[in-house]
């Protein structure tokens, strides 16, 4: 998880060798959630979840939490847990503002303090700044508790990515080796039946969106003000600023209907863009389940094959060292016939050789 062009989908493919794709620069590529391929990493199948930032261009927040929470619901009805979430930032932003301070605090309230020690916070595009700026940052991230420190406190922790495969592997071999445990959201989507608007992020985000809505509310109040009063003068030379005026009161139009429109979203149900969503995520669910089931099938073909090469091998030696033992045997016997029993045979043969003689000497006679 994290911000729009942080990494993360170069990140999945990098370890896992999936070919999702990849955005340029801040545009983003991922609008949905993507699977990686599965891979062994120290004996156990690894599958990572690759998820569209809370700042997406395409969607909303609230279509954003509700696509991970939704997919979080269906894995863990079916059993199945999270070892742990890997949170991506890129230690080149100059600042971490206020949108990325809020979505953090969404990821969060997402997760749930008890699972905060299953997090990891890495770093990312060390190569966009000096090491002094870089371990300046580093160290401000992590001792402020508008950032990063609040998580770190309770178990998070906090690791430079450098783009390497080995870095890349550190940091899930420190994942894999939890034990996997629930996010907060799913256990109140699941355990407690809460409504998605119910929950710590939804109730996060809710409360963004009133602020917002507020907000804009008084500005549209402020910008309605001031046109009356400039039309009350009835003075030419406030035309071009009465068009300012409309044209920043359609904006804030705009942004206040977005933001009722996300509120709104926030609550339903079951609209039919989250039944199409349900599917979607079971679509995923199967096809991810397939590919790691056809890697267990892999896996344990392979195990086979193994015992049966080490099998054999073990036949081969014991094979060996039987033609070893035989080996010996006969040379034993070779000695046994041509070393200590050697006079006699030389007697025998000169017997022959004089019985030979004697018969030459008869017949010349």
């Amino acid at each position: 998880m994290g911000a729009t062009g942080v990494g993360k989908s170069t990140f999945v493919n990098l370890v896992s060798n999936s070919n999702l794709p990849v955005g340029s620069g801040l545009a983003s590529c991922t609008a949905e959630l993507q699977v990686s391929e599965p891979f062994m990493m120290d004996g156990k199948i690894v599958t990572l979840i690759d998820t569209p930032g809370f700042d997406d261009a395409v969607k909303t927040e609230a279509e954003i939490l509700r696509l991970i929470a939704d997919f979080l619901a269906k894995t863990y009805e079916n059993g199945r847990k999270l070892s742990g979430v890997i949170f991506l930032h890129r230690i080149s932003d100059q600042r971490m503002g206020g949108v990325a301070r809020k979505n953090f605090r969404l990821f969060r309230k997402l997760c749930g303090d008890d699972a905060l020690k299953h997090i990891i916070i890495a770093t990312t595009m060390w190569g966009g700044v000096s090491a002094e700026i870089g371990a300046r940052r580093e160290a401000e991230l992590s001792t402020k508790d508008q950032f990063f420190k609040l998580a770190l406190d309770k178990g998070a922790k906090l690791v430079r990515h450098d783009n390497t495969l080995q870095s890349a592997q550190n940091i899930l071999r420190e994942i894999t080796g939890y034990l996997p445990q629930a996010l907060s959201i799913q256990t109140e989507l699941v355990d407690e039946h809460k409504d998605i608007n119910e929950t710590a992020a939804g109730m996060d985000l809710k409360a963004d969106l009133e602020a917002r809505i507020g907000k804009q509310h008084m500005e549209l109040n402020d910008i309605k003000t001031e046109m009356n009063r400039l039309l009350a003068v009835k003075d030419e030379k406030h035309r071009a600023e009465l068009e300012e005026l409309t044209t920043s009161l359609l904006e804030v139009r705009q942004q206040l209907a977005a933001a009722e429109d996300e509120r709104s979203k926030l609550h339903e149900k079951h609209d039919v863009s989250q039944k199409e969503q349900e599917e979607k995520t079971m679509q995923l669910m199967a096809a991810m389940e397939k590919k790691e089931r056809q890697l267990r099938e892999l896996q344990s073909r392979v195990s086979q094959q193994t015992q049966a090469i080490e099998a054999l091998q073990a036949s081969l030696a014991s094979a060996e060292e039987k033609v070893k033992q035989g080996r010996k045997e006969l040379e034993a016997v070779i000695v046994d016939r041509s070393g200590p029993k050697r006079p006699p045979m030389l007697l025998q043969v000169a017997s022959i050789g004089a019985v030979l003689l004697w018969a030459i000497v008869r017949g010349r006679h």
